[in-house]
């Protein structure tokens, strides 16, 4: 008897000892095993993006599809629009980033220090050169994925410039005659510019675009002035006021201020605006409403004599790695993830931009025809990317809807940005 039981109590114990093994982790830290034999434990990661409209669910669909392949994996996927900018400063004066975020155009100059180097990531050996100095320093750290890179410009519809008898502008003055046209021939019910200045970004996007031609690009240029501090902020007062003379003339939409984003894909859709400043992107997110819009990219007027038109570029939708993120190889294996040639693909095409891999065939579909055309047009980084110190986005932005309304003249923008640039760069 005392041989059976104590051959019982041996298998009850073994018993014990497996099902406590098996349930270690507890639920919070389940494993499984994965394809190669390895375990994986479960782990959240967070993830944010500045992208909105058709781009964030490009981007949140193939978050979708890691989760499935990765079932370990779980993604709080987060795109909080507007609030992006702010959210990403509290989360950088807190020490507390999400595990993956993109760096909308600053990886290197706002979010380099708390990014993981990238550059042992298989998929790096295909950065396309065009895109390299954007996201790589001297030392050779990578410090994001570019799933595309910018060649921004405005965008127009064909038609409407056929229907007016119009030619692509190649100068502000030829702009500005044009949106005469478009204002008189269709009596004031086709705006030449649509833009959702209630988003207040839209806004600041127009600045950033004529900020290059009106100060950096041509021959006699303030780029080192601003780089250096020595900037006569009186030379800035004729960009707001021309954005003011636009506006007066009606050659914006005049519920500018109460518009959004949306708003101007809408209007851009329908065929009640021309042109949009928002960038090639912009013509996607137009066809989902309107799949027979015939719609063109052209380059950023030029603003100064013997000058010539631009485009803007850079990195665009790009995903970073946390460098104190405690999931950190699981959010390398997301990252990864969106450099396979298919997910690269599809949001370089949802932006209607190259692909930042070499290895990624372009399908930018109609827009291939206009980044082949403009091939020699120069790129040049955006203006706040280089030239304004880290803050100075909201500066643009609401200054541009405080002129607007009245609040303020364009001396005093200028005042308003010389005193935050300044204020801005002694803080750095």
């Amino acid at each position: 008897m005392r041989k059976k039981w104590l051959s019982i109590s041996c298998l009850t114990l073994a018993v014990v000892t497996a099902l406590t093994a098996c349930g270690s982790n507890g639920e919070g830290d389940k494993s499984s095993n994965t394809a190669d034999g390895k375990a994986d434990k479960n782990v959240t990661l967070t993830v944010s993006t500045n992208v909105v409209g058709e781009q964030a669910t490009v981007l949140q669909d193939i978050a979708n599809k890691f989760m499935t392949d990765n079932p370990t994996i779980k993604v709080e996927f987060s795109a909080p629009g507007k609030d992006y900018e702010n959210t990403m400063k509290v989360k950088m004066a807190s020490k507390d980033m999400p595990d993956v975020f993109a760096t909308h155009g600053w990886s290197k100059n706002r979010y380099g220090e708390y990014l993981a180097d990238l550059s042992g990531e298989a998929w790096a050996a295909d950065l396309d050169p065009s895109i390299k100095s954007s996201v790589t320093d001297e030392s050779g750290k990578l410090y994001v994925l570019p799933m595309d890179q910018d060649k921004s410009g405005p965008v127009y519809n064909i038609d409407l410039l056929k229907e007016y008898g119009l030619e692509v502008p190649k100068t502000y003055d030829e702009f500005l005659a044009a949106a005469e046209v478009i204002k008189t021939k269709s009596d004031g019910k086709v705006v030449a510019i649509h833009i959702g200045g209630a988003d207040a970004w839209p806004i600041g996007q127009w600045f950033d675009f004529m900020a290059t031609p009106m100060l950096i690009s041509a021959e006699q240029n303030s780029a080192q002035a601003l780089l250096d501090g020595t900037f006569d902020w009186t030379k800035f007062d004729e960009l707001p006021q021309m954005f003011k003379d636009f506006y007066d003339k009606g050659y914006f939409n005049k519920d500018i201020l109460t518009s959004k984003y949306s708003d101007s894909a809408k209007a851009f859709a329908e065929g009640k605006a021309v042109f949009g400043f928002y960038g090639p992107y912009f013509i996607e997110e137009a066809k989902n409403i309107n799949p027979n819009l015939n719609a063109g990219l052209m380059p950023i007027p030029s603003i100064q004599a013997n000058d010539t038109p631009t485009f803007a570029g850079g990195e665009k939708t790009t995903w970073g790695v946390w460098k104190d993120s405690k999931n950190i190889e699981a959010a390398k294996k997301f990252v990864a993830y969106y450099a396979q040639a298919e997910n690269t693909s599809a949001v370089a095409k949802s932006n209607q931009l190259p692909p930042g891999l070499s290895s990624v065939k372009i399908d930018a579909g109609e827009l291939t025809t206009y980044y082949e055309k403009y091939k020699d047009t120069p790129v040049l980084p955006f203006f706040d990317r280089v030239y304004l110190p880290n803050g100075m986005w909201d500066v643009l932005c609401k200054n541009g809807q405080d002129i607007l309304a009245g609040g303020i003249d364009a001396r005093q923008y200028s005042e308003n940005m010389k005193k935050e640039f300044e204020r801005l760069s002694a803080n750095k």
